[in-house]
């Protein structure tokens, strides 16, 4: 070879990237990845969950005509209404001893603030319900008075209860 012929060889081509070719490259590069992030996040499962929050489910307390209460002691996490269903024979009360409900969801049936701002029950029915949704961490011991029988007088006497009865339970809010 001579070096004539050397000189015919192709030598490589460089192409030279200037500065504004390159910041153009690395912007589309990263406009490209923010919209692949946001469609991937937009479509993730984790966030449907978020956007519909669940509603808290109720329990459900029974009052029997026998004098008990089924369950007797209910764990629930706040937020979280209780509804007591009055499946005896008689007409109730539900008054908190030791720690009181004080705060509350929003409607309450049968429940009501004494002058203290505590909430009691007031007089559910036979076969009627009470519920109080509980806002407040702690445990809250509650007693239901019920009367067998109804007021009696004897000929212009006051009148008495026959017989009363009372069953305890207690709602704890973790």
């Amino acid at each position: 070879m001579t070096v004539t012929n050397m000189a015919k060889i192709d030598k490589p081509t460089v192409r030279r990237i200037n500065m504004k070719t390159l910041k153009s490259y690395f912007a589309t590069i990263i406009c490209g990845l923010f919209v692949f992030c946001s469609i991937q996040c937009a479509s993730s499962p984790e966030k449907k969950e978020d956007a519909a929050p669940k509603a808290p489910a109720a329990q459900i307390i029974r009052m029997h005509y026998i004098g008990s209460v089924s369950p007797s002691e209910v764990t629930i996490a706040p937020g979280t209404t209780v509804v007591w269903v009055n499946n005896s024979r008689a007409t109730l009360e539900i008054q908190f001893e030791g720690k009181q409900v004080t705060t509350a969801c929003k409607s309450p049936v049968h429940f009501v603030l004494d002058e203290k701002g505590s909430f009691i029950s007031d007089r559910i029915p036979q076969g009627s319900v009470a519920s109080l949704c509980f806002v407040e961490k702690g445990e809250f011991n509650y007693v239901a008075r019920k009367a067998w029988g109804a007021w009696s007088g004897s000929g212009g006497g006051m009148p008495r209860r026959e017989k009363i009865e009372e069953f305890k339970g207690m709602v704890i809010v973790k």
